[in-house]
């Protein structure tokens, strides 16, 4: 179980990248009432903040407290070893039970880091039905508040926002790899939600530069070592791809999600306005599956 929560949180902890559903924290403090509240409020934005799992990782610095550009693991994992996992695991309970309501859904794993061996704590943050509301004051927190994470920070939900809670539309969350050069706008995230029901539960933005006096394979390898995904999350979560505007190494990538999904992922094109020169938006979505399937049912019908 260890290795594969590392598999899946691995990249977050090495590039110290948060998102709306991973918070890294350098430790925990439940002995103080100020300490559960935070605790209750980082938990149930989390949980409030549309997607699928969501990850409070204990232990870690994040880039801002640690940049890692020349940092060693030993600088941003200062480690959490709670003497007993399993009573600090019924004290998150309770302070959740006492603090929010419904009741998050959350499991305690503690890991070792590869590198350093030092332990790292990660709450894991289960879906379930939204909002999750403070029902206790205290100081940082007032009855009734409800959390939402936008982005990498913690807010109060807007009254919107809650009733959208309850009444939202069913989104498909995915994972958008963007490899343009050109990061998403806020306008193409909202194009994704509104005109195609998507929720970008996590962006990783990747500029490429290829190198054509230097071997492809190698370069497409180094990259996919960046992109930092697990194995099983290529094959189990929605992978759609901005592609870079190069063809061959454009190609040379969708032969290698191929390999690691067992199909084509889906692409996102992002194109020119017709309205508005300046602006560019989502053109469509390209299902490459199905027209892969479309072209062997051409093959098929001629046999």
């Amino acid at each position: 179980m260890s290795s594969l929560i590392w598999r899946r949180i691995k990249r977050f902890v090495e590039e110290g990248r948060e998102t709306p559903k991973v918070d890294l924290k350098q430790d925990l403090d439940l002995s103080s009432r100020r300490g559960q509240a935070e605790f209750a409020k980082d938990v149930t934005a989390i949980a409030n903040t549309r997607g699928k799992k969501g990850y409070l990782i204990i232990g870690v610095k994040d880039s801002s407290q640690c940049p890692r550009q020349g940092a060693r693991p030993e600088d941003y994992v200062v480690g959490f070893s709670p003497a007993d996992p399993d009573r600090l695991q019924r004290q998150m309970w309770e302070v959740l039970k006492n603090f929010c309501e419904p009741l998050p859904d959350i499991h305690l794993e503690i890991i070792e880091h590869p590198e350093t061996g030092r332990k790292i704590g990660v709450v894991i943050i289960e879906p379930g039905k939204r909002p999750h509301k403070i029902i206790r004051a205290s100081e940082g927190v007032e009855q009734e508040d409800v959390f939402v994470r936008r982005g990498t920070a913690t807010f109060k939900a807007k009254p919107e926002e809650i009733i959208a809670m309850a009444q939202e539309p069913e989104l498909t969350n995915i994972i958008l790899i963007n490899l343009s050069g050109h990061s998403l706008t806020d306008l193409q995230k909202e194009q994704l939600e509104k005109d195609y029901l998507l929720f970008v539960e996590e962006l990783i933005e990747l500029p490429v530069h290829f190198k054509p006096e230097e071997d492809l394979q190698k370069q497409v390898e180094d990259l996919f070592n960046k992109i930092g995904l697990a194995p099983e999350e290529w094959s189990e979560k929605n992978i759609y791809l901005i592609l870079p505007g190069i063809a061959p190494p454009a190609a040379a990538i969708l032969a290698t999600v191929h390999g690691l999904r067992g199909g084509f992922p889906k692409l996102v094109w992002i194109y020119q306005s017709s309205h508005d020169k300046s602006l560019y938006t989502v053109a469509q979505i390209i299902d490459l599956q199905a027209l892969r399937d479309w072209g062997r049912q051409i093959r098929a019908s001629q046999t």
